[in-house]
């Protein structure tokens, strides 16, 4: 067994880059190390209340999938591996969580070993063993659609997912309980799995802990927080736990994070306007944006998120089978006014891959010009004349509250370059529209999650063989060189990274104390009162 050098996700990271990671977080979260608060910048204690537009589905997390559910367990139930408590690119990166290290990987790349920290208990007290990582997968496999795709290539997890006999072992996972050792066996080699084993579906359970949903009492885990029983008026509470430590991971600084459902933007909006709630995160609505951008701007921001918005071309029929006819769109696309129907919500991109996520190298020159603005119509008309004899006749959709807006904007634009556009009429031609509004937003942050989105066999299957042959870090600069083959080719057309708005109360300071995260989203053990 060896640790496999070369910026591999299981490697353990050379210290001098611990050391950034770490420094990230600590800027971010106001915190000093091994996750003490810096007390000099912030305040500790007190009580926050978080705006909602919904319940989180379930704070089991064997079982919980909607964004508000992970943003809480994040805070709750740490997994072996997690992801650095920082913004932007550094956050996307998996550091250790209850494991003492990096795990390390044998040559063939089919075993992989995690030592897990001594001393850890639960929110209950109950210790954490080595055996509990086990438990956790199967409870997954049992509960949760998603598992297989996160630990499908863990030897016997396919087996026990069909297996009607719960108190059965996975093949793949065996644990020492003497000396903390976890070794996982694999089918094949994964270079994401580091990705997998940082999700909180992830996270050690004790055993005993039920093969069933446990919605209504969620499970103890290891975290800053514990989850607690629920007031009235809220759908969630998370208590800080004092004396938490876990390097890498903040202890938080407010005693209490309470989840508020204020269903309607306006009224989470107004809520934390008039500090009734001190968190609300998303779009405001637009009779209210100008005055929170301008007059509270001490108290608002926004930030991009994983979410790429793109439009998706039927390539296996007339007329975007032809590569002219589907970079014609690429030139015509505006993305100031594409930008402007998202009310400001969205930032510009020529690439697939997010700006946040490795393998990410910027366009710049974009292959299809500086379309802010400046949106190539003269080049996208010669395009499609040179390609048609007559107008090509073509469906657009899109879905959700912009449908209109959007379905218009983009008639108008083809039709400029020389298609004959018209919307969808019926949900049948709506789904098979030759181009509409998509987008993607993955639970990982792997750049092979963004491409895969392309309908073409040949790069389908350079994205497999990239996915299977090295890590994500080792293999950055294919991904990128497969991010420009797709735009260059028009597979699809993105044109914007969603990004996200987040107002707090007065009573917040977040001038000292905020972090949002790329993956969970804002960290509520960053926040702190004045």
């Amino acid at each position: 067994m060896t640790n496999i050098k070369g910026g591999h996700p299981f490697l353990r990271a050379p210290r001098a880059l611990g050391v950034l990671l770490v420094m990230g977080v600590l800027t971010g979260a106001g915190c000093s190390p091994g996750g003490e608060p810096d007390l000099g910048d912030a305040r500790e204690g007190g009580s926050v209340s978080v705006a909602l537009a919904s319940a989180p589905d379930s704070l089991d997390p064997a079982v919980a999938v909607s964004p508000t559910a992970l943003q809480a367990l994040w805070l709750s139930h740490t997994p072996l591996l997690t992801y650095a408590r920082s913004e932007g690119v550094a956050g996307a990166q998996v550091i250790p969580g209850l494991a003492v290290d990096m795990p390390e990987v044998s040559e063939d790349g089919r075993t992989v070993k995690l030592q897990l920290r001594e001393g850890l208990r639960y929110s209950d007290g109950r210790r954490v063993v080595a055996g509990d990582f086990e438990r956790a997968v199967k409870r997954a496999l049992r509960l949760n659609l998603n598992a297989l795709d996160l630990f499908g290539d863990i030897e016997g997890t396919r087996h026990y997912a069909r297996s009607l006999l719960a108190g059965a072992d996975i093949a793949g996972i065996s644990a020492d309980g003497r000396t903390g050792e976890v070794r996982i066996d694999l089918r094949r080699p994964d270079p994401d799995l580091a990705y997998s084993l940082a999700v909180p579906m992830a996270a050690p359970v004790p055993a005993g802990v039920p093969m069933r949903d446990l919605t209504s009492r969620p499970p103890p885990g290891v975290g800053p927080y514990r989850s607690v029983p629920p007031r009235p008026g809220t759908v969630f509470v998370l208590e800080r736990r004092r004396g938490f430590r876990l390097p890498g991971v903040p202890a938080g600084l407010v005693d209490e994070v309470a989840g508020e459902v204020i269903g309607d933007p306006d009224a989470q909006s107004r809520a934390a306007i008039d500090s009734r709630v001190d968190v609300a995160q998303g779009e405001p609505p637009v009779d209210l944006i100008a005055r929170i951008r301008s007059e509270l701007k001490d108290r608002y921001s926004e930030h991009p998120t994983l979410a790429l918005d793109y439009l998706a071309m039927d390539v296996s029929r007339p007329p975007f089978a032809v590569e002219d006819m589907r970079r014609a769109v690429s030139y015509a696309i505006d993305e100031a006014a594409l930008g402007r129907l998202r009310d400001g919500f969205l930032e510009p991109t020529c690439n697939v891959v997010a700006p946040q996520v490795v393998g990410y190298r910027a366009l710049d020159p974009c292959p299809y010009g500086e379309r802010e603005f400046n949106s190539d119509v003269v080049r996208a008309r010669e395009l499609v004349r040179d390609s048609a004899r007559r107008p090509p006749p073509v469906i657009v959709s899109a879905d959700g509250k912009r449908a209109g807006a959007l379905e218009r904007y983009l008639v108008r634009t083809l039709d400029k370059v020389g298609f004959s556009a018209r919307r969808a009429r019926t949900e049948t031609e709506r789904l098979r529209a030759q181009v509409s509004f998509a987008r993607v937003d993955p639970i990982l942050p792997l750049p092979g999650r963004y491409l895969e989105i392309v309908d073409d066999g040949v790069l389908k299957r350079r994205i497999e063989l990239l996915e299977r042959g090295a890590s994500p870090q080792d293999s950055a600069d294919d991904w990128a060189a497969l991010d420009l083959d797709v735009v260059e080719g028009a597979e699809v057309a993105p044109y914007g990274v969603e990004t996200v708005g987040v107002l707090m109360s007065e009573r917040m300071d977040p001038e000292n104390c905020s972090l949002y995260h790329p993956v969970f989203r804002l960290d509520w053990s960053s926040l702190c009162l004045r």
